[in-house]
């Protein structure tokens, strides 16, 4: 049905919204990370706020206290219709800064001393930790009385309260500059969308599959979604890649047997039902389980939605982390690697960082389909010409990248060549142009001679 027109969406005091019974915060939401300088901000606002209400109170003006509001931005709530309850998808950090702030206006020895102190045995590092000491040490340099300010928060401030029953519309609402608070990123919201479609799966599944992807460095996540599979997708049909955004998520929502609803569908949902079961007839090790992973999770093809969307995830970071590691092994290789054995990037070789993302995407495309046949000869190939447009311009720009991944030229795109491949040794007719720069005889000669022996070879 999505947002009532007539209740979907009001103002509301925070005391209201906070009372109310059937508030809950989801397990898709990411952990409590406000910094104690942006929770004590809100609280100096606030502050701000309540006393030039009294300051007009004491002048006599007309809108004596009890009238005048303080506005904290909207709050975005999903009616989920199965459990009943209204679940946050955002706003959640400052409800929770919120409902710290009146417990300790309630009680200002809540943890254990007017002073915010903290019993030994709790995580001091924890970011929830740290804002409610912060709070409550700005509380106690505070004038005024707790109370008078409690009754400020709960009566006179308010939310735009925003609410659906229609989960996919709450993300289109999502308030991506919501108060001085840290905006969803589209690996967010696929995270949300494949946990609501797991109804069947208990909540401790749920809970550890959300706990292994909060392991993961958002950077990491974002850099397997928007730097690799999301440009394999498009480079592969002769797209160019657009920066990755929450408007392309669908690329990765996969499919279910409730939306398998033509042939091709449900054969890829089949496909991804049965290659575990048979993975398991197998008990070799090593490279057997890897290539079952790879069989299964086909970058070309939709991946089961819900826990096979999550379980894709931990795998494609495992393959892109060997990757790394087997696609420079070969002598004088890494020095012109744009990140360390951990990904993490070298600013001194900044200016290999395009290339060195498109031959690492060529060489997980690759390995994907074809896994680990013919995959030195890969490796070669796929270098030389990722590498090419290094030694051949001054300056290699995501513009550059895109052209020469979607070139449609006579084998001269590596996605396009792997996808229509029927072999992995059909690499061998994609097009490598290794030139030097005429007009600047230094420019990357190391690495020109390194490409040029591998052409020759």
């Amino acid at each position: 049905m999505g947002i009532d027109r007539k209740n979907g969406v009001r103002v509301v005091a925070v005391g209201e919204l906070l009372g109310e019974d059937d508030l809950s915060i989801p397990p898709y939401q990411r952990p409590y990370s406000w910094e104690p300088v942006t929770a004590v901000q809100m609280l100096d606002d606030i502050r701000d706020a309540s006393q030039q209400d009294e300051e007009r109170a004491a002048e006599g003006a007309d809108d004596s206290p009890g009238t005048s509001t303080y506005i904290l931005g909207a709050v975005i709530l999903h009616r989920d219709q199965q459990s009943g309850q209204s679940q946050v998808v955002d706003g959640q950090q400052r409800l929770l800064t919120l409902t710290m702030l009146l417990d300790l206006l309630d009680d200002p020895s809540a943890d254990g001393s007017s002073t915010g102190a903290v019993a030994e045995d709790v995580d001091h590092s924890a970011p929830v930790v740290r804002v409610r000491s912060a709070l409550a040490r700005r509380l106690r340099h505070l004038d005024g009385h707790p109370e008078a300010l409690a009754d400020f928060i709960r009566s006179r401030c308010q939310v735009i309260r925003v609410e659906t029953d229609d989960a996919d519309e709450a993300f289109r609402v999502f308030d991506s500059q919501n108060y001085r608070g840290k905006a969803l990123l589209p690996h967010d919201l696929l995270k949300a969308y494949h946990l609501r479609e797991m109804p069947g799966e208990t909540d401790s599944m749920k809970a550890a599959l959300v706990e292994g992807w909060e392991a993961v460095p958002d950077d990491e996540l974002d850099r397997l979604f928007s730097t690799y599979l999301w440009r394999i997708k498009r480079w592969s049909r002769g797209l160019p890649a657009p920066r990755f955004s929450v408007r392309h998520i669908d690329a990765f929502k996969g499919v279910n047997a409730r939306t398998a609803s033509t042939p091709v569908a449900r054969y890829h949902l089949a496909a991804q039902a049965a290659v575990p079961l048979l993975s398991a007839w197998s008990e070799q090790p090593g490279p057997v389980s890897r290539d079952a992973g790879r069989t299964r999770f086909q970058i070309d093809a939709p991946v089961s939605s819900g826990r096979g969307f999550f379980e894709m995830v931990t795998f494609m970071l495992g393959e892109l982390a060997q990757l790394r590691k087997d696609g420079y092994h070969e002598a004088g290789w890494d020095r012109f690697a744009s990140t360390d054995a951990e990904l993490h990037e070298i600013p001194s070789r900044a200016r290999y960082r395009y290339v060195g993302e498109l031959y690492l995407a060529a060489l997980l495309y690759y390995t994907n389909k074809f896994g680990d046949s013919d995959v030195s000869e890969a490796q070669d190939r796929l270098f030389a010409w990722a590498y090419g447009l290094r030694t051949r311009l001054q300056r290699v720009q995501m513009a550059s990248v895109n052209n020469h991944a979607t070139s449609v030229q006579n084998d001269r795109s590596a996605f396009i060549l792997i996808r229509d491949a029927e072999q992995g040794s059909q690499i061998r007719r994609l097009v490598v142009d290794v030139q030097g720069r005429e007009q600047d005889g230094e420019h990357e000669t190391g690495l020109l001679a390194l490409l040029q022996g591998l052409v020759a070879s």
